[in-house]
C-alpha cells in the first residue's frame, strides 16, 4: 500500500506576518528594538557618571609669586556727586512785571552786557515821566520864591531907610523883614526840594533800566526759567531767570562724604572723576569743605 505525506504549516501571527510594504524588506518582530534600548541606557548611564566624576575633582590651585617690595598704600573715599561749572551766575529780577522778549537760552554763549529778556517797560516809563514832570515843577517854584524873594529885601531895604525920617512905622519895618527872612527860607525849601525830586527821578530810571535783563559776564547759559508773556514777581524774592557759567571748563562735583571718609582728603588732594555719559574720567583737585546739615560736604 502506498503511503502519502502530508506538510503542515506553521502557526500565523496576526501582526507579525503581515504584508510589508513595497520597496521595503519585512521587519522580523521586535528584536532590534530590544537590541538597541539597552545600549542607549548604558551611554547615558556613563556620561553622567563621567560628568558627575569631573565636576567633584577640584581646579588645581595656582599662586602668583614675586619679590618683596617697599611701596604706599594709597586709600580710596568713593562719592557720587553732581558735576557743576565752578562759578554760576544768577541772573534775576529788580522789578516786577511781563516779560516782553526773550534773547538768551540755555547752551548758548552769551557776552557781557548783552540783552537776555525784556520786561515791559510802560509801568516804569509813566513813572519816570511823572517824576520828570514833579522836578520841572519843583524848578519853576524855586523861581518864583526867587522872584518874591527879591521884592522882599527891596521892601525890607527901602522901608529901613524910610524908618529913621519917620515915614514909616518900627512895625512896617518889622513885617518887612519877616517876609525877606521868610523868603529866603522858601528859596532854601524850593532847593531841598528840587533835589529831592531829582532822586525820585533817578530812582524811577533806575527801575526802567532794570527792565532790561542783561548779562552781567561772559559765558554760556545754562538754565532759563522764563517764556515770552509770563509775569514775574519780585516783590518778596529775587526770581531766577538765567543760569549763566562763566567757564564750563572749570568744573566741579558737590558730593556727601560721610564723616568717617572725610577725614582722610585733603584740601589739593589729587583726585579721579568719573563721568557717567560719557564714560571718560577726569582728574582735579579736593577743594574746601563744609558742613550740610550732619556730613561732611567737600568739592572735589
Amino acid at each position: 500500500m502506498p503511503q502519502t505525506s502530508t506538510e503542515v504549516a506553521p502557526p500565523t501571527h496576526p501582526l507579525r506576518d503581515q504584508a510589508a510594504p513595497a520597496g521595503r524588506a519585512p521587519v522580523a518582530g521586535h528584536k532590534w528594538r530590544r537590541a538597541v534600548w539597552p545600549a542607549a541606557v548604558g551611554v547615558s548611564l556613563a556620561s553622567r557618571v563621567a560628568a558627575w566624576w569631573l565636576m567633584r575633582v577640584p581646579a588645581p590651585v595656582r599662586y602668583v609669586s614675586g619679590p618683596l617690595t617697599r611701596g604706599e598704600v594709597a586709600p580710596a573715599v568713593t562719592a557720587s556727586g553732581t558735576a557743576n561749572p565752578a562759578l554760576t551766575i544768577i541772573v534775576g529780577s529788580y522789578v516786577s512785571g511781563v516779560i516782553q522778549n526773550q534773547d538768551c537760552d540755555f547752551n548758548t554763549q552769551v557776552r557781557k552786557g548783552q540783552l537776555c529778556a525784556k520786561i515791559d517797560p510802560r509801568p516804569y516809563q509813566t513813572v519816570v515821566g511823572q517824576a520828570k514832570a514833579d522836578l520841572l515843577n519843583a524848578r519853576a517854584q524855586l523861581v518864583k520864591d526867587q522872584a518874591a524873594l527879591g521884592y522882599a529885601k527891596v521892601a525890607y531895604g527901602r522901608d529901613a531907610t524910610l524908618l529913621p525920617r519917620g515915614i514909616v512905622s518900627q512895625d512896617t519895618v518889622d513885617n518887612a523883614k519877616s517876609a525877606y527872612g521868610q523868603a529866603v527860607a522858601q528859596v532854601a525849601v524850593d532847593r531841598s526840594m528840587i533835589e529831592q525830586k531829582a532822586a525820585v527821578l533817578e530812582s524811577a530810571q533806575v527801575n526802567l533800566d532794570y527792565t532790561n535783563i542783561v548779562s552781567p559776564v561772559d559765558g554760556t547759559g545754562v538754565s532759563r526759567n522764563i517764556t515770552i508773556g509770563q509775569t514775574v514777581a519780585a516783590s518778596f524774592q529775587t526770581p531766577t531767570l538765567f543760569l549763566i557759567a562763566a567757564d564750563l571748563t572749570q568744573m566741579e562735583v558737590d558730593t556727601n562724604v560721610s564723616e568717617s571718609d572725610v577725614g582722610g582728603v585733603r584740601e589739593g588732594d589729587l583726585r579721579g572723576r568719573g563721568v557717567s555719559k560719557p564714560a571718560v574720567r577726569r582728574q582735579g583737585r579736593a577743594g574746601t569743605a563744609g558742613t550740610a546739615d550732619g556730613p561732611e560736604r567737600r568739592h572735589l
